[in-house]
């Protein structure tokens, strides 16, 4: 059963890489719908969210492919950075660090070529779709169940045996020492210098900004990001935190202009309104 399930997960890719190499790169919504339909003649049940997450799968390899089309073989380069992706997501079991995605992306250079700090980025792009698909995917049902159900029979060796009469009892300790109140304000003051998770009144299509699919414009709202005014006046450390904990693309909103965009959105959007 984990060997059929493991074929699907890689037919989905292997058709997802068929895809992205044949229309090069550029492909309509119907080309999409196409694309869907072709699946399901297959026999692959997708669910809303593996859709999502399939739809930020081909949009990263989009931009990869685009990034990489003046390299040789762009088309063999796409299909050994997805293979790539596949091996370590199934190696890691969805789990790894920055330790080893730094190996990750020397061993994608050893197979491709060097690539720049844009074609990095993508590559990162590819690699979490990638995971969030395999999660998604009945041997990352498996895989998942199976590691919970290793961590409850693992019982640690003192409480599986009775305690005997003779056995002295562990020694209580004291309780942790409380958060100084100084600690409570500053912990308070980094959470309230992050976008509150609050929707606004106002609530735009952030996937009116070049970069933004549907899948990240859900996690920017699950971080509390909903309207073109919140990306035109994002900080730096706003910034570092989209990045490293909601979107988790380095380099992505400054690199594609978020922000400029953003603010031309917003602006027109103002000059459009009646007073």
């Amino acid at each position: 059963m984990a060997t059929g399930n493991t074929t699907r997960f890689e037919e989905l890719t292997k058709l997802a890489i068929d895809f992205v190499t044949t229309k090069k790169g550029l492909w309509d919504h119907a080309a999409w719908m196409d694309f869907m339909s072709n699946l399901q003649a297959k026999g692959f049940g997708i669910s809303g969210d593996m859709q999502t997450n399939l739809g930020s799968l081909l949009e990263a390899m989009k931009q990869f492919y685009a990034a990489a089309a003046s390299t040789e073989s762009v088309e063999k380069a796409m299909k050994v950075v997805v293979s790539d992706s596949v091996t370590f997501v199934r190696q890691h079991q969805g789990v790894w660090g920055h330790s080893e995605w730094e190996d990750f992306v020397k061993t994608v250079e050893r197979n491709t070529f060097s690539l720049s700090e844009g074609t990095t980025a993508y590559l990162g792009g590819i690699l979490e779709s990638i995971k969030i698909l395999y999660t998604l995917s009945p041997l990352g049902v498996v895989q998942k169940h199976l590691s919970s159900v290793r961590a409850e029979t693992e019982v640690p060796p003192a409480a599986s045996r009775p305690t005997t009469a003779t056995e002295e009892k562990p020694e209580t300790r004291p309780a942790a020492a409380e958060i100084p109140e100084k600690a409570k304000e500053t912990k308070a003051a980094r959470a309230a210098s992050r976008p509150s998770p609050t929707a606004p009144k106002q609530q735009d299509d952030l996937t009116a900004i070049g970069g933004i699919g549907l899948a990240l414009a859900k996690k920017l709202n699950e971080g509390g990001i909903f309207s073109y005014a919140q990306i035109a006046t994002l900080s730096d450390d706003e910034i570092e935190h989209l990045e490293k904990n909601v979107i988790r693309f380095p380099g992505r909103i400054k690199r594609d202009d978020w922000i400029s965009q953003a603010q031309a959105l917003s602006q027109g959007r103002q000059a459009g309104q009646h007073p």
